[in-house]
């Protein structure tokens, strides 16, 4: 029936790293939207062993809220550890992860599930605009690009484009390692070794509103290129 709730349970997984600034705005908007939306959901947190008091200000709303949950890390395990804890934490029958800030309208949620009808894992690309910042971002993200298509064969416009989902069941055949944002690369591949359907999709997308990204860091770079590396020794 037009305008009733989906009852089609969904986790949203959130990675954390020092996101203070923005705690507030996200868990109000992404709280709103899946309750718009849905019956049956949870919200899960996976900080990263932040520094400033981010995982305090998510503790306090799960304090209120029990569809908020946080996963604590005990130390630092970069952007893929802490993914890789969330989706594990998660119980639902889908799973969505995107980037703390929300930089993907959730609003997209319910068609997405659709989606599913025709694919196993789904990710997302700009539906409205370039997502790069600068010329330095837009470089980074075409090499980025264009090594992981060349080492591994994936076909995908924005491999590490801050949106992907998949049923659990799905999520539950794989073994990621990776703890640079490389786990994006990673999944893929898995996903395309188990014989499963990648669908991209476009999503509404808009610029960051809070803090800072951590992604572009030459350290984290460092890592997701030695991750790379790792993967497609392991391959040969």
């Amino acid at each position: 029936m037009a305008g009733s709730k989906i009852t089609t349970g969904i986790s949203l997984i959130l990675p954390m790293y020092n996101e203070s600034a923005g705690v507030d705005r996200t868990m109000r908007l992404a709280l709103a939207e899946l309750e718009r939306d849905f019956t049956d959901f949870e919200i899960i947190i996976a900080d990263d062993a932040s520094t400033d008091d981010c995982a305090a200000q998510v503790a306090a709303w799960s304090a209120r809220e029990p569809r908020i949950r946080l996963v604590g890390l005990p130390h630092n395990q970069r952007f893929g550890g802490a993914l890789r804890a969330g989706l594990a934490a998660a119980g639902k029958p889908y799973l969505f992860y995107t980037d703390f800030d929300l930089q993907i309208g959730l609003e997209c949620l319910p068609a997405m599930l659709r989606e599913f009808d025709s694919a196993d894992v789904l990710t997302g690309y700009s539906a409205d605009q370039g997502k790069h910042a600068n010329l330095k971002s837009a470089i980074i993200s075409w090499g980025y690009n264009f090594s992981v298509r060349t080492l591994f064969g994936l076909r995908l416009r924005d491999i590490n484009f801050g949106f992907k989902a998949m049923p659990k069941t799905v999520y539950d055949k794989m073994s990621l390692r990776s703890r640079s944002p490389f786990v994006d690369a990673e999944m893929f591949v898995q996903a395309q070794a188990n014989g499963h359907k990648i669908k991209e999709v476009p999503v509404p997308f808009s610029m960051r509103q809070a803090g800072v990204s951590h992604i572009r860091r030459l350290d984290v770079i460092a890592w997701t290129f030695w991750d790379m590396f790792r993967l497609w020794l392991r391959r040969l």
